[in-house]
C-alpha cells in the first residue's frame, strides 16, 4: 500500500520522496503548519522537507537552539534484543550566517559491534564549489586540502576536515595551508564522523608525532611553527625568502636523513653564520644527538648551498658585464665619474670573521675583496685574505691584479674606472700600467685645504662609495 505525505496527503510512490518524522524538530514544524498531533512513523515529501530547512535558514535565531535540540536527540531502535543505537542525521548548514554551536571536546556516541566509532565533530563544509578556509566561491585554481593539513586541523583546532575539502590556492604556502589559513578556519556544522579501528590507530600515530615535534625549541620542518620576525632573527631571511632558499638548496645532491630533514639543514646551517653559535648550543636548540652530528649536518648543508646556490649568485661567471653595466649602475654614479656613457666596478675589502689577530683592530679577523657596483649589488668576492701587515689593501689589489684573480682582467677593460678609497693609493701605478683608471679622494699633502675642484671631485667619489659602505654594513650585520 502506498503511503501518503501527512501534512499534503500526496502519495509517495518512490522510496527517494519518502521522509521519516525521526527529528523532534522537523515533526514540531509540520505539526504546527497542519495542527495535527503527528507520530515519527508518518511521512513528509520532499517539497515539506525542503519548506523546512528553508524557514530553518532565513529564521537563523533558531537555527543553534534547533541544532542543539537536534544533535542531543538519541533515537533508541524498537528491537529490544539489538545493542546499536538510531542517530538523528544533523542538516549541513546551508547559510554561512548562522550561528553555530562548536563541541567542545568530541564525544563518542557508538562503537565496537562493527570495530566502528561515531564521533560528534566541529567540520568544515566539504563542498568543490566554495573554499573551506575563506567559504568564497572557488575559481579555477582550487587545490584539495592535503592528509597533512587534515591532521594539523584536528587536533590544534578541534575542527575535522571532510576528505575531498578544497581551498583558494592563494592560502598555501610550499603545498600547506599558512598560518593566516590556519587561524582563519572556522566550523561549518557538526557532523556525526565514522571512524574504523585502522583510522584510530592512523589518528594516534599522527598524534604522537605532533607531541614530539612540539617538544622541539626550534623546529624549522613545518614552515607554520615561526613566524616572521622568529625567521629574520635566527637566519636573517623572511619566512618567505627561507621557503625559496630551502627549495633552490634540495635540487642539489643533500637527502634529508634520520637527524634532520634539508629545511633543518639549511636553517641550523644559517644559524651558525647568523648567531656564530656553539655546537652544542645548535644540538640543545635543535634536540640534536651531539655537537659532531650538528658538525656533520653544517658541512653537508655548506656543500650543498655552495654547490646549488653560490656557483649562481657570486663570482664573475654569473653575471655579464653588460647587465652590470645596464642594471647595477646608478644614474648619478653614470653622470659623475664616466659623463653619463659607462661606468664599472669598485674594490673595497670588508672584516668578516675572526681568523688572525689584526693590529689595527684588536681582534681576530678574515679579510676578503669586495667587488660592489654603485648600486650596492654584489658582483664578486675574493678572498678570504690574512689580517697581517703583509696583507694590506694595496697588497690585495697587487694580488688580485697580477695574478688575474677569476679573470677579473677580461671584465675591467681598458680605460675603466675603479673607485676606491685612499687606502689604495700605493696601487695606483699597478692600475694605470694595466690599463684602468682609478677615482680616489683627493690628499691635503701639506696644505691646509683642498681647492674648489679637488673638494667637489672628493665629495663626488664619496657619494658614490657610499652605496658600497652600505653593502659592506649588510653583511657585517648578517
Amino acid at each position: 500500500m502506498n503511503e501518503r505525505c501527512c501534512p499534503c496527503g500526496v502519495r509517495l510512490d518512490r522510496s527517494s520522496c519518502v521522509r521519516p518524522l525521526k527529528s523532534p524538530c522537523l515533526r514540531m514544524f509540520m505539526s504546527i503548519r497542519t495542527l495535527k498531533s503527528l507520530s515519527n512513523d508518518q511521512k513528509v515529501c520532499n517539497v515539506w522537507r525542503h519548506s523546512y530547512i528553508k524557514w530553518k535558514s532565513e529564521n537563523s535565531e533558531f537555527s543553534a537552539v534547533l541544532d542543539h535540540c537536534e544533535n542531543d536527540m538519541v533515537v533508541i531502535n524498537d528491537d529490544a534484543n539489538s545493542d546499536s543505537y538510531e542517530f538523528m542525521d544533523v542538516q549541513v548548514q546551508t547559510d554561512d550566517s548562522s550561528r553555530l554551536t562548536s563541541v567542545e571536546n568530541p564525544t563518542l556516541i557508538t562503537t565496537t559491534n562493527h570495530q566502528v566509532v561515531k564521533l560528534q565533530l566541529n567540520a568544515t563544509s566539504s563542498s568543490h564549489t566554495k573554499c573551506c578556509v575563506c567559504r568564497e566561491n572557488l575559481r579555477d585554481h582550487a587545490v584539495k586540502i592535503t592528509s597533512q593539513d587534515r591532521v594539523f586541523i584536528f587536533f590544534s583546532r578541534n575542527i575535522w576536515m571532510p576528505e575531498g575539502a578544497r581551498c583558494c590556492l592563494g592560502h598555501l604556502i610550499n603545498n600547506l595551508l599558512s598560518k593566516e589559513a590556519v587561524d582563519q578556519i572556522k566550523p561549518f556544522s557538526i557532523r556525526y564522523q565514522e571512524l574504523s579501528s585502522l583510522d584510530i590507530q592512523l589518528l594516534s600515530s599522527k598524534a604522537q608525532t605532533l607531541f614530539e615535534n612540539g617538544k622541539k625549541r626550534f623546529s624549522f620542518d613545518d614552515p607554520r611553527d615561526l613566524n616572521d620576525d622568529e625567521y629574520c632573527l635566527l637566519t636573517s631571511l623572511s619566512r618567505d625568502n627561507f621557503n625559496d632558499f630551502v627549495q633552490i638548496v634540495s635540487s642539489s645532491t643533500i637527502r634529508p636523513s634520520c637527524n634532520r630533514s634539508i629545511r633543518t639543514a639549511v636553517g641550523i646551517y644559517l644559524c651558525k653564520l647568523r648567531l656564530g653559535i656553539s655546537n652544542r648550543l645548535l644540538a640543545c636548540m635543535f634536540q640534536i644527538a651531539d655537537k659532531r652530528t650538528v658538525s656533520r649536518i653544517i658541512n653537508s648543508a655548506r656543500q650543498a648551498i655552495v654547490k646549488s646556490f653560490v656557483s649562481d649568485n657570486l663570482g664573475f661567471g654569473h653575471v655579464t658585464r653588460e647587465d652590470v653595466i645596464g642594471r647595477h649602475t646608478t644614474t648619478i654614479a653614470r653622470e659623475l665619474m664616466c659623463g653619463g656613457d659607462s661606468t664599472d666596478t669598485k674594490s673595497r675589502n670588508n672584516e668578516f670573521q675572526r681568523k688572525t689577530f689584526n693590529l689595527y683592530k684588536k681582534r681576530s679577523l678574515l679579510k676578503p675583496m669586495m667587488i660592489v657596483t654603485t648600486t650596492g649589488y654584489i658582483v664578486a668576492c675574493i678572498g678570504p685574505f690574512m689580517s697581517d701587515f703583509n696583507n694590506n689593501d694595496v697588497a690585495m689589489m697587487k694580488d688580485i691584479l697580477l695574478r688575474n684573480t677569476d679573470h677579473i682582467l677580461s671584465w675591467l677593460k681598458e680605460h675603466r674606472i675603479l673607485v676606491v678609497d685612499r687606502g689604495f693609493r700605493d696601487s695606483i701605478g699597478v692600475m694605470k700600467a694595466l690599463g684602468l683608471e682609478a677615482a680616489m679622494p683627493s690628499f691635503l699633502d701639506g696644505r691646509r685645504q683642498f681647492s674648489a675642484e679637488e673638494a667637489n671631485e672628493s665629495r663626488c667619489i664619496t657619494k658614490i662609495r657610499w652605496v658600497v659602505e652600505a653593502a659592506n654594513r649588510r653583511l657585517k650585520q648578517f
